[in-house]
């Protein structure tokens, strides 16, 4: 088979229900010059059976005989792929017709770029189209500012340049937020974007990672910020640390957040603005446009506490809030504030 532009890459662990949804949808792309690895983790369920039932050429099956987990199963799919650009696909979620086209073109169009990602739509575990897009940050400067508080890509709509990836494989002590580590490191010396266009749709299901491991996600969250809290400049200690990774949930569920939490997070957010000013650990633009928005997040949380009308007068009073308000477009993201705010329907 000749070099294909594209190595389409699916890990899978006993998801033999599912993996035939993501790989119809990898078949069904416009954009045709691409190979498709499944990683078979250690399966002991009928997931190889479903994958090679489709007799498709352009798949190939890579097995490991018992299951070492995700990290080291998408490594596998990094040392097998012969394409030129790399494309994830969880096996519980389904790409769009149009998602490798459009990122191919993309990639061709901007040199500079080294991943790219996209907006995502939901779907139940059924596969039903669910209401609701997961939109991301668009630019470099705002995904790397995003970065220090969440994650600003989805893992299944991610394409990026084959040198960069094989070249920065997934660290294994990160067991689960392994896309997030390898995330953050990349922005350090690469320049990310995602697109605004869905291509892909993410399947909420109760088996996923993130509804199974919450307290391995905040643990490892809260090791993985540490790092770039430092070079930042900015002193805290544990307790900060577990309040800066709350900072990143949209709700905040299943986590209680203490009385005092928006004055800590006024102050503790507003002096992140100003160590970057002196660091420039991020674009100074991209820093306050993540500020604000977080700010705006925990005043929202704090809604049926405070109040609806003394919650927006808490978000409005801080300089914070002018990182969204009176900062630069940024599409959805300053279109959403007064939304979130219920200030506008």
């Amino acid at each position: 088979m000749a070099t294909p532009t594209v190595s389409v890459l699916i890990p899978v662990h006993n998801r033999a229900h599912l993996v035939g949804d993501a790989i119809r949808s990898v078949l069904g792309q416009r954009f045709g010059d691409f190979e498709l690895v499944v990683v078979d983790d250690g399966s002991t369920d009928d997931s190889v059976a479903v994958v090679e039932g489709f007799g498709d050429p352009r798949i190939r099956v890579v097995r490991h005989a018992r299951n070492l987990g995700i990290p080291d199963a998408r490594n596998t799919g990094l040392d097998a792929a012969r394409g030129r650009l790399i494309a994830w696909l969880d096996s519980d979620d389904i790409a769009r017709p149009e998602r490798l086209g459009a990122q191919v073109d993309f990639l061709a169009r901007n040199p500079g770029i080294a991943l790219v990602g996209s907006s995502a739509g939901k779907i139940d575990k059924e596969g039903r189209r669910k209401r609701g897009v997961r939109v991301p940050p668009l630019e470099s400067g705002d995904i790397a500012a995003w970065l220090l508080f969440r994650s600003a890509f989805q893992q299944s709509s991610v394409m990026g340049r084959a040198e960069v990836l094989k070249a920065n494989p997934y660290r294994p002590s990160f067991d689960v937020c392994e896309d997030l580590e390898l995330f953050v490191r990349l922005s350090r010396t690469h320049r990310l974007a995602n697109l605004p266009q869905v291509l892909v749709d993410r399947r909420v299901h109760p088996g996923q990672t993130v509804c199974q491991r919450q307290d391995r996600i905040r643990e490892c969250k809260g090791g993985l910020y540490a790092g770039p809290l430092s070079e930042l400049g900015m002193r805290f200690d544990a307790e900060d640390l577990r309040r800066h990774t709350m900072l990143g949930k949209t709700k905040l569920k299943g986590v209680e957040a203490p009385p005092d939490f928006l004055r800590w997070a006024d102050d503790w957010l507003q002096t992140l603005r100003a160590r970057n000013a002196e660091s420039r650990y991020v674009p100074p633009e991209g820093m306050a446009l993540a500020t604000g928005w977080f700010w705006l997040l925990a005043c929202r949380v704090a809604m049926p506490t405070l109040g609806r009308a003394a919650a927006v007068r808490t978000y409005l009073r801080s300089p914070l809030a002018r990182g969204l308000i009176r900062g630069p477009a940024r599409g959805w993201l300053t279109s959403s504030a007064p939304v979130l705010l219920g200030l506008r329907r």
